[in-house]
Parts: structure tokens; C-alpha cells; sequence
């Protein structure tokens, strides 16, 4: 398992990530593949989080996955523990499913930091989970120690469509030229991919913006998946004593854009997008259902 902290990168808009609100916490969870087949399950082991093992968890009043929900417990291995569940046969993602797996990692927060697994991570039994724990014992605490009394926020630009093409085709130099003389349909064409770039380099400058401005306040960044809708999609990685201050700058900033942007900030989360979740076995939730 794989337990340490991805560093910054600049990734494609249309890398695979994204998140709004609590259906954002889903999309940022869920994992996809098959559904754990009835036979598979007897042994399986679902898998919430990774907490050290000299710290407070208690599962008091906790409910896992499943209908009904399955039972939690602690599988220690070395200097820390998972907390994980029987893997329910045919589990999906569904809403009841993900939110499950979500205020688990919550009420587990609440006691300290913890190490998140996104929905759907499945081992194949306990010994083999306990193997990976202890062979990974080093890299899970050098995580968890770098995640303590941090949280992620994730953040979105949103613009409104028309107000941005009306925008571009006002002020763009390149596409105010071409508008001036359609007399082609490839023209045309070279109209609609000017004003195509143009509205990439306004997103690209909002972003630049952005991260000028909550960059310095945040730990780490990534940028997530395209979002239809939204210019910028960038997952931050705040301290928990600078969280207030990263949401005053990030709303000094929405007022900033005016009425035709909107920011949007979801979180504090569970910091998912800063550990790199294990494939531990072949088996997998599948995708996500309402």
C-alpha cells in the first residue's frame, strides 16, 4: 500500500478527479471496477482508513457499508491499524454506501489524523492485508505524520458560458479579426478555433490567479479532472489553523471576479487526493449508482 504523500504536480484538466459538495466527496471516493462477486466476499475485507496504532480509535456507534450495515473493526499490523469491515457481496457505489464510508472517515478524523482510503479499496483477506500493513509500516507513518492538522479543500471556478464567449469575442484581437471577415466556411472553422484557445488562455489565467493567491496559504496543491462547467478544478492541502484564512482569500477572490465567476470551495475533506490509495487486490466496487 503505497502510503506516502504524492508531491505537487501540474496535471492535465483532464486528468481523472474531481469533486463538488457531498456528491463531490463521491466522485472523489469512488473507485471502479467490477463489483465483489458473493463467493469472493466470505473472506474479503473493505477497507476505511489507517490510523497509528498509539492513538484514540474508538468505533462506538460507527456503521460501515452494506444493507444492513456492516460491522467495523480495528486489524492491527505492526505500528499502526486499519479500520475495516467484511466486504459486503456485490457492493456498489451506491449514495447510502459512499456517505457510510465518508462519516466514517469523519468520526475517525474527529479522534486524529487519519490515513483515507477511497471508496471501494478491497484486500483480498486479513492476512494479506496485515502483510501489506507491516511491509508499508514506515511510509504509513511518515504519511500520517505529514497529514496531521491538515485537511484538503477542493476548489472550483465557474464562468458563465455566454458571459465568457460574449467577453472573448469583445476583447480577443484574434478573434475580433476573424469575426470581421467570415466569408468561408473555413473561416469559420478558424473562427470557432480562436475562440476555442481564447477561452483556454482566460482559463488558464484564472487559474494562475488562483494559485497565486491560495497557494502560498495552502501545504500542497493538485489540479483535478475537467469538470463540465468549471474553468479550474485544484484539490489544496491546508493547515488546519490556516483553513479560515484560506476561505476568506478564496472569497475575497470570488468578489474580486464579480457576478459572472462564482468560487467554490468544498471541505474541509478527508485529504484524498494527497495519499496514494493501494490496489490491493483485483477486486473492486463498482462505479457509482444513485
Amino acid at each position: 500500500m503505497a502510503g506516502q504523500t504524492r508531491q505537487t504536480e501540474r496535471t492535465s484538466p483532464t486528468s481523472e478527479k474531481g469533486r463538488e459538495g457531498a456528491s463531490a466527496q463521491a466522485e472523489q471516493q469512488t473507485g471502479q471496477g467490477e463489483q465483489i462477486a458473493p463467493e469472493q466476499a466470505a473472506s474479503a475485507v473493505y477497507v476505511y482508513g489507517i490510523v497509528a496504532g498509539d492513538r484514540p480509535c474508538d468505533l462506538s456507534g460507527f456503521e460501515g457499508v452494506g444493507d444492513p450495515p456492516a460491522t467495523l473493526r480495528r486489524l492491527r499490523a505492526g505500528r499502526v491499524l486499519a479500520v475495516v469491515s467484511d466486504a459486503p457481496p456485490g457492493l456498489r457505489a451506491k449514495r447510502r454506501d459512499v456517505q457510510a464510508h465518508q462519516n466514517v472517515l469523519d468520526q475517525l478524523g474527529r479522534q486524529g489524523t487519519v490515513l483515507p482510503m477511497r471508496f471501494g479499496v478491497v484486500a483480498t483477506d486479513e492476512d494479506s492485508l496485515r502483510d501489506e500493513l507491516a511491509a508499508e509500516d514506515e511510509a504509513h507513518l511518515a504519511t500520517l505524520g505529514n497529514l496531521a492538522r491538515r485537511a484538503e479543500i477542493n476548489v472550483k471556478v465557474f464562468c458563465d458560458e455566454d458571459e465568457l464567449i460574449r467577453s472573448v469575442a469583445e476583447n480577443d484581437p484574434t478573434v475580433r479579426r476573424l469575426r470581421a471577415h467570415i466569408d468561408s466556411v473555413d473561416e469559420q472553422i478558424r473562427l470557432g478555433e480562436a475562440v476555442a484557445a481564447a477561452i483556454e488562455d482566460r482559463e488558464r489565467a484564472m487559474e494562475e490567479l488562483l494559485l497565486a493567491a491560495l497557494g502560498p496559504i495552502a501545504v500542497d496543491h493538485l489540479a483535478g479532472s475537467r469538470v463540465r462547467g468549471a474553468a479550474v478544478n485544484e484539490s489544496f492541502l491546508v493547515d488546519n489553523d490556516r483553513a479560515e484564512e484560506f476561505a476568506e482569500t478564496a472569497d475575497e477572490l470570488d468578489a474580486a471576479w464579480g457576478p459572472a465567476v462564482t468560487v467554490r470551495r468544498s471541505g474541509p475533506l478527508p485529504p484524498y487526493s494527497f495519499v496514494t490509495t493501494p490496489d490491493l487486490t483485483s477486486e473492486r466496487v463498482s462505479g457509482r449508482e444513485a
